[in-house]
């Protein structure tokens, strides 16, 4: 009987300490996604108000952006189509097909004009009519494949050009990740992103002190305060302010985003993310501003 009742209380200490140790564990990992200053970035990242299965089509979604009331656009990197999607279900309202089978993975659009780049700095635009093919305008810029271009959005009237690869251009020697501004057919440098310097920003934190990699895939500017929001598929979002000094870093819960790719605002300040199915279905993300801030 004493033997018995020595395993019964070796068990409950055993079962205490597994149950201890798994409430710490989950704790810390809530706690990480959650370890940044809500008031400069006003959103519950890891608490989506709405999560959206997309088309099958979309399981590589690469690049979002908002259209108009209700719409955004979506880019895919294999077969040259964008992709209308309704705001809210993520339900594709229509496609549009404007060049062959390639690596887009941005897009733009400013009123009806199309801006879709390809990651090796081919930059496609048109505009958006009833018919549902179109002939793209195609222009060289100042990327290669090198830069590896994966982020486009828009930034005091000009287009915002992310690099996931190499930062530098014909001209601009640079290491980091490159950020530009491109207009008129010409591209200029606004920030380099290095990793320690994000590093540095976080190190004093409780949960969240490290990153361990920082490859650019969306980029978009807040509508109500100029901030830049940078996402990468590594599951960290960067926002730099309007005066282009580091204001934000957060790490993204990769059980909700598998691989983060886009990025946009609707005009009244609600966040967009999207997120390539890898191997499942693509997601679309939405969050809405904190009241309080």
């Amino acid at each position: 009987m004493a033997r018995l009742l020595i395993v019964i209380s070796v068990f409950l200490i055993l079962s205490t300490t597994i149950s201890c140790n798994f409430i710490d564990r989950e704790h810390v990992i809530d706690s990480v996604y959650m370890d940044y200053d809500h008031s400069k970035v006003p959103y519950q990242l890891y608490k989506p108000t709405i999560e959206a299965k997309l088309h099958y089509d979309l399981e590589e979604i690469s690049g979002l952006t908002y259209y108009k009331e209700g719409l955004l656009a979506a880019i895919e990197d294999e077969t040259g189509k964008i992709y209308l999607l309704d705001a809210v279900t993520g339900e594709v309202k229509r496609k549009i097909k404007f060049a062959k089978s390639g690596d887009y993975e941005g897009i733009e659009i400013i009123g009806e004009h199309v801006f879709v780049m390809k990651s090796n700095g081919l930059l496609y635009d048109f505009f958006i009519t009833n018919e549902d093919k179109v002939k793209a305008n195609v222009t060289e810029t100042a990327f290669t494949s090198r830069n590896n271009l994966e982020g486009l959005g828009l930034h005091n009237g000009k287009l915002l050009i992310a690099c996931k690869g190499e930062g530098e251009i014909a001209g601009v020697k640079a290491t980091g990740k490159g950020i530009y501004s491109y207009d008129l057919g010409k591209a200029t440098p606004l920030l380099f992103i290095h990793k320690g310097y994000l590093n540095s920003h976080i190190a004093e934190r409780d949960y969240f002190k490290t990153i361990k990699q920082f490859d650019p895939s969306g980029i978009a500017t807040h509508p109500l305060n100029g901030d830049i929001y940078i996402l990468s598929a590594d599951h960290v979002l960067v926002v730099y302010d309007k005066e282009l000094k580091l204001k934000e870093v957060v790490k993204l819960d990769k059980h909700i985003f598998r691989q983060p790719e886009g990025i946009c605002f609707s005009p009244q300040g609600q966040l967009y993310l999207s997120s390539e199915g890898d191997g499942e279905r693509g997601e679309l993300f939405v969050f809405e501003i904190l009241l309080s801030n």
